[in-house]
This record gives C-alpha cells, sequence and structure tokens, in this order.
C-alpha cells in the first residue's frame, strides 16, 4: 500500500468560464490544498461528497439548501502522476480532451435523503489499473465546470480515500458508489433571486425563485454544435444583478442608452457562446420598472436588449431582443434594487416609483396603490439566440448630419454648417425621429466654443419632428485641428467631430455684391490682390439683380444676394457664373422684403434679412425664412414695430446662440434680439450714445466670443467713417474696446464687415 502527500490544488480543477460566464468558485490561492475539493475541503462551499466515500460533512450543510432541480453528471479519468509527488497532476487528456475510464454518466436524485448518486462500474467499460492514480469528478452537465473532485488509489478490492486513507470497499467485488449533496449557489449564484436548474434539449421553462425573470425553451434549442460535443443538457444560470448608487453597475447594460431595471445575469454550463447561437430562439422574460406605465400608450418604449460580458464586464454591442410575451413571470412585487426607485438613466435616479416598493404619487399627491405588472402588457420577454445580461433599454440610434463634419472656417469664427446630430428611435421595429432628447456637444481640443457665452459645453433639445440637434461651434483662435463630441443617451454616442481653423486666407473666394453702375456679384480667388480679374461675374437681365446689397452663402455653398432695388432675395448655384437665373428667389407681398440690406445664415441655412423699409415700414424690420425657402414665402418670423427700435436697418449678424445683432443708420444704434424673437419685440439690449462712436452703422459681425465688430459709414463724427468693437454682451452708452478711424486707416465711408 503506498503513503501518499498532499499535492493538488484547487485551482488544478476549477475552470473560469469565459465571456458572460462566472467562475463556480473563486480560484484557491498559492500554498497546499486537499485531495478532495469539496465544501468540507476549502473547494465549492456548496457541493459535498457523502460517506463512503469522504467522511460526513453534514455539520457544514446550508439547511434548506438542496438543489433538487439538477442532473449532475459524474466521471472518472487518470491522473498523469503520482500525487505525492509534489508537482501538479490533472487528468491525462489525449488531444485536448481528458481520457476517461467512466462516464460522464446521469447520477440520480435521492430527494428522500438530499443527494445525488451514481456507481462506477470499475471493471467495464475500463479495467483499473492499480498502477495509477484516479480522479472522480462531478459536474452540472458533459463539458461543465467540475464542482468538485476526490483522488482515489485502487487497493485490494476497493478505492483508498488519499485524503483520509479511508478505504471504501467495492459493492459485489467491482462497483464504487458515489454520493453527492449539491446546493443552491454551488454554480457561482450570489443573489437571493435566483436559479439554478437543468434544462434539456426538449421544451421547458424555468424561473427565478421570486418569478421575476425566466427562460422559456422549445424542443431542439441546443446548437448544434454543442450536440456534437456531447452536451445534451446544460445548468441553466439566472440571477439578478443589482444596479444604481452603492453597487458595482450604476446601470444594468452600461450601454450609454436610458435604461429601466430589472437586470439580469443568464448563462449556462457548461458555456455555450463557442457552439455558435441556439437552434431555436428561446423566451427570456424580466419583469420591468414602474407599473403606472402599464397598458400606457405613451409610455416611454422600452425593450429587452442583451450585452454580452467579459469577465463580469458587459462589452460589445447591445443588441435589441424581438418583443415577446412572457406569461410565466410573476412581477406584482418587483422592485428595484433599494434604496434606487425607478429609471436609472446614465447612473441617476428617476422620480418613478415600483409596485412593491412603494405607492405612486400622483397629480394631486394622494397615495394609490400600483397595480401588478402583467408581463404580457409591456411584452416583458424578449427572443434571443444567446444569453448574457439582460435588461431594459430604450433603443435609440445616434447618427451625424452629412456635411456637417469635417468642415473648415477662419479660426477664432464660427463653423458652418453647425455639427449636427438626428436620434432615431426603434420600437417594435418600427423607426421615428426622437424629439424632446438632450444632445451634450463638448468641445474637445482647438479651444473653441460651443452654443455661444463663451460656454466649453452647451445642451441642445433635438426638435420634435425631425429628431435632430445642432449647436454653433466657433474655433479656436489659433490656425489649426479643433474636435467637438456630440452625446446622448443613445447608440453610437458620443459622435466626434473635426474642423480645421484656417488663417485668414481661407483658400475660399471673396464675394463682392456691386449695388451702383451695374448690378453685379463679383467673385475673386482666395488671396487674391492688385488688379484682379474676377473668376467669376454674376451679371445680366437673367441674374434678376437690382441694385444688390448684401450677400451671404449656405453650407453648401449657394449664394445668396438681397437686391435693394426690388428684386427681393435671389439665391445662385455653387459656383455660378455670368448671365445665370437664379436657382430660387425669394420675393412677392406674402415676404414682407422691403428694401432688403443685410443677410445673414444660420447653422442650419436658416436666411435673416435686414430690410431698411420705407414701402411696408418706415422703419424697416427683420424677416426670417426656413432654409431653402423659395417664391412667395411667408417669413418664419418678422421682427418690426415700435418697441423693436429699428430704424432703417442695414446689416445683421447673428451671436452664438443665435442672438440677432442689427446696425441701424438712421438713429446710430445696434439692437439685439433672443434667438427667435418675433413680432414687435423689444431689443434684449441696446448700444447707442455719445459715448459709443457709432455714426451711421452699416455693418456688422461678432467673432466667435460674441464681440462686436461694427462698419459705421460715417459723415457725422468723421467724414470718411470708421470701426468700432464692443466687448461681449455690451449694452446702453458702451464704449468701444477698440477705434480704427483716422488718415491712415484708407476707411472711405465703409459699410459691410465680415471675417
Amino acid at each position: 500500500m503506498r503513503t501518499l502527500a498532499l499535492a493538488v490544488t484547487v485551482s488544478a480543477v476549477i475552470s473560469v468560464g469565459c465571456r458572460d460566464q462566472q467562475p463556480v468558485q473563486p480560484t484557491a490561492g498559492a500554498g497546499p490544498a486537499y485531495l478532495i475539493s469539496d465544501g468540507a475541503h476549502n473547494g465549492n462551499a456548496h457541493v459535498f461528497f457523502l460517506p463512503p466515500l469522504a467522511p460526513d460533512p453534514g455539520a457544514l450543510f446550508h439547511a434548506g439548501a438542496f438543489n433538487a432541480t439538477l442532473s449532475p453528471v459524474v466521471e472518472v479519468c487518470i491522473l498523469t502522476g503520482d500525487p505525492s509527488s509534489g508537482a501538479p497532476v490533472d487528468c491525462m487528456t489525449s488531444g485536448g480532451t481528458p481520457v476517461l475510464v467512466f462516464g460522464p454518466a446521469p447520477m440520480a436524485l435521492d430527494l428522500a435523503n438530499e443527494q445525488y448518486t451514481g456507481n462506477w462500474d470499475t471493471k467495464s467499460p475500463t479495467l483499473l489499473d492499480p498502477t495509477k492514480f484516479y480522479r472522480i469528478l462531478v459536474r452540472g452537465a458533459p463539458k461543465g465546470t467540475a464542482l468538485g473532485f476526490l483522488d482515489v488509489d485502487p487497493v485490494d478490492r476497493g478505492m483508498k480515500n488519499l485524503r483520509t486513507g479511508d478505504v471504501v470497499q467495492f459493492q459485489d467485488g467491482r462497483t464504487l458508489p458515489i454520493k453527492l449533496r449539491i446546493e443552491d449557489g454551488a454554480f457561482g449564484s450570489t443573489n437571493p433571486d435566483h436559479v439554478e436548474h437543468v434544462v434539456g434539449n426538449v421544451a421547458t421553462t424555468v424561473t427565478t425563485n421570486t418569478g421575476f425573470a425566466g427562460a422559456s425553451f422549445p424542443d431542439n434549442w441546443l446548437p448544434q454544435g454543442a450536440l456534437d460535443a456531447g452536451i445534451n443538457q446544460v445548468v441553466l444560470i439566472i440571477e439578478r444583478i443589482p444596479v444604481g448608487p452603492g453597487t458595482n453597475d450604476q446601470t444594468c447594460l452600461q450601454s450609454g442608452l436610458t435604461e429601466r431595471e430589472g437586470c439580469y445575469r443568464f448563462r449556462t454550463d457548461p458555456d455555450l457562446h463557442d457552439f455558435g447561437p441556439f437552434s431555436q430562439l428561446v423566451t427570456a422574460g424580466v419583469c420591468v420598472e414602474s407599473p403606472n406605465l402599464i397598458g400606457n400608450p405613451n409610455a416611454p418604449p422600452f425593450e429587452l436588449h442583451r450585452r454580452v460580458e467579459v469577465e463580469g464586464v458587459p462589452a460589445g454591442p447591445t443588441i435589441d431582443l424581438a418583443e415577446v410575451a412572457a406569461p410565466f413571470l410573476t412581477c406584482a412585487n418587483f422592485g428595484p434594487t433599494p434604496p434606487s426607485i425607478g429609471t436609472i438613466n446614465s447612473g441617476s435616479v428617476l422620480d418613478l416609483a415600483s409596485a412593491g416598493w412603494h405607492a405612486l404619487v400622483r397629480g394631486i399627491e394622494r397615495l394609490v396603490t400600483p397595480e401588478a405588472l402583467h408581463a404580457f402588457d409591456l411584452g416583458a420577454g424578449g427572443s434571443t439566440d444567446g444569453f448574457s445580461r439582460i435588461g431594459w433599454a430604450r433603443h435609440v440610434t445616434m447618427t451625424k448630419v452629412g456635411g456637417t463634419d469635417g468642415n473648415s472656417a477662419i479660426a477664432g469664427t464660427t463653423l458652418t454648417p453647425d455639427p449636427a446630430v438626428c436620434l432615431t428611435l426603434t420600437h417594435h421595429g418600427v423607426s421615428s425621429p426622437l424629439g424632446n432628447e438632450p444632445v451634450t456637444f463638448t468641445v474637445m481640443t482647438g479651444a473653441g466654443t460651443v452654443g455661444g457665452g463663451g460656454l466649453n459645453a452647451v445642451i441642445v433639445t433635438t426638435d420634435v419632428g425631425t429628431g435632430c440637434a445642432h449647436a454653433p461651434w466657433v474655433l479656436g483662435t489659433t490656425p489649426g485641428p479643433n474636435t467637438l463630441t456630440a452625446a446622448a443617451l443613445a447608440s453610437g454616442s458620443p459622435l466626434t467631430y473635426t474642423a480645421t481653423g484656417t488663417g485668414r486666407v481661407t483658400g475660399k473666394p471673396l464675394y463682392i455684391a456691386n449695388e451702383v453702375f451695374g448690378s453685379s456679384i463679383t467673385v475673386y480667388a482666395a488671396g487674391a490682390s492688385g488688379n484682379a480679374t474676377p473668376v467669376a461675374t454674376i451679371a445680366g437681365g437673367n441674374t434678376g439683380l437690382s441694385l444688390p446689397f448684401g450677400v451671404a452663402l449656405d453650407g453648401a455653398g449657394k449664394i445668396y444676394v438681397t437686391n435693394s432695388g426690388g428684386g427681393g432675395i435671389t439665391v445662385y448655384a455653387a459656383g455660378a457664373s455670368g448671365n445665370v437665373t437664379p436657382a430660387a428667389t425669394i420675393a412677392g407681398g406674402n415676404t414682407g422684403l422691403d428694401s432688403p440690406t443685410g443677410i445673414v445664415l444660420d447653422g442650419a441655412d436658416n436666411i435673416y434679412v435686414a430690410n431698411s423699409g420705407g414701402n411696408i415700414t418706415v422703419d424697416g424690420s427683420i424677416t426670417v425664412y426656413a432654409a431653402g425657402a423659395s417664391g412667395n414665402a411667408t417669413p418664419t418670423a418678422t421682427i418690426a414695430g415700435g418697441n423693436t427700435g429699428l430704424s432703417i436697418p442695414q446689416g445683421i449678424a447673428l451671436g452664438g446662440t443665435r442672438n440677432i445683432y442689427v446696425a441701424n443708420i438712421n438713429n446710430n444704434s445696434i439692437t439685439v434680439y433672443a434667438a427667435g424673437a418675433s413680432g414687435n419685440a423689444t431689443p434684449m439690449a441696446t448700444i447707442a450714445g455719445g459715448n459709443t462712436g457709432l455714426d451711421s452703422p452699416t455693418g456688422i459681425v461678432l467673432d466667435g466670443a460674441d464681440n462686436i465688430y461694427v462698419a459705421n459709414s460715417g459723415g457725422n463724427i468723421t467724414v470718411d467713417g470708421s470701426i468700432t468693437v464692443y466687448a461681449a454682451g455690451a449694452s446702453g452708452n458702451a464704449t468701444p474696446t477698440a477705434t480704427i478711424a483716422g488718415s491712415n486707416t484708407g476707411l472711405t465711408n465703409p459699410t459691410l464687415i465680415t471675417f
């Protein structure tokens, strides 16, 4: 008889699953271990070998924890060496597969004694070799994780337990009885809301002990690859994942989407990921938060989603599951992870309560007991071809608006067009724009600003009709690359935009409106100087030009011209030249145009026009038109009336927040109106008075910090005019921060000004 010493470590036989599979028990630390690995010998705390193979471990049992819903298998392999040698030993393998002398063989349930039993016929199919050592392993299913093991040494008429030295006699000279207790938690579940249950390749429905989560399997659902590998059953493990403050997971899927509890980890032992998708779709069911939304057609459109885990951390894409009913759930008492209440929205808890935990406070602050959540009402199930984390989220994607990325502008000026995104909600397979949703635009590099007012970040709400949002981006003052991100609770978030800030010579043509002697638009190459010939000239009877005054370009390069002689606004294709017919003309009685002068477009190509007046109004007006407007178009907004302070407006500009700045030549003032202003609107600010230096102001432009630059055509203070500059937010009788005037300047009655 051989005398053996301890040599085997527990970690040699406890394998750790990948992806969303968790270890059954933590791997033991370095140092001596035992030749039995179970709950009585520093192994799986919920698995116990029983007499006659091991001493009675009954004192260590967890009362009421026996799991009778399993169908474990036992197998025996030959060890690679003598455990007393001190070297690690394991099962012998052939082609990477353990060489088994017995099994895997199913164990029978002995419910009365709360144990599983099996018999090892030591003479069939392989005779014992007395020179070898053997390991008895128990798994939840073929190819599954080893729940425990016991090493034995063949001796005369029996087997010796290498841990205790006890000899177990064979029954009928050849059969070794194997008995085992397996408790809840043997497969790694730690949350009280869980299930560990065997599932074969037949129709089966399994729920957690609370009924809050479960799965319904059809016949023949196992992947064919698993069947080919000899896997005809698995242990299904479902357990709740606590989320919210005070837990390891602020949200279930960590998807960047708007999420709602509950949250459950679905996995199998053995892990089926390596064998491909399920052969038939399985219904995974999870109870959902906020029963006050049951049956409400305006309820937030949440659906079940799945996300794979890598070592317990969600990773990879978030996959929405086709919505199906899960009538096997019992959700009446479902509630959030205490002390959280309601929707988990990017880690924040909103004010929606849940059945079984809190009463709801409704409109008149009366307490109402929530009705039970019926799974069918919210379609609390989802069809899936694989397991992982499963939870509730709203399926929203965010995409860039074409043409709003990769643009350039003069350093320190506003980029055109604005960076813009659109959010799309998908529910029941139908996609639609998602309005009233916040999008955060943040400057990342380049030291620019966004949203006006020198801000580094701004939150913009998406349009109800289009689901889109945009924000003005002022590039940094140093030429070079700039980046900005747009973020929302949506797949694809954040999106990064890049832009290049250029020097004053931008590589863009220079467009000039020639009002007198010919009515034309001349275009000069970037950097042109001296007696330069235009690269393009728009002139002739077909053009519709009539004393052109202002000129502006949209994001596509189309040319917009105000005709103060009564020709309305004419629009020409990008690159137009010669006696060309306008691509569009805004003119007619509905337009409100009245000797139009200044013109500017915002980042969405909406058109803002200063009308000097004389026909419709004495003092002039500001009219605004939708992007792409043409014909006898009615303005989307008109600023006119005695409260406005307008007095023959000439120049018009937009601030970073779309506030409207107007140069009024007749009363020497700058009036500022809030974004979206219309009607007889009172200015939010007026620059006027003797300290201002304003002198028949005609042109106006703002820099990226909303400092105000004004071209004064002169005649009152100076003969030749001046340029005056005012600090951002200036109002009243403000003194300029800078004034350009005098004989050295070369100024001769300046009108329009731009960067």
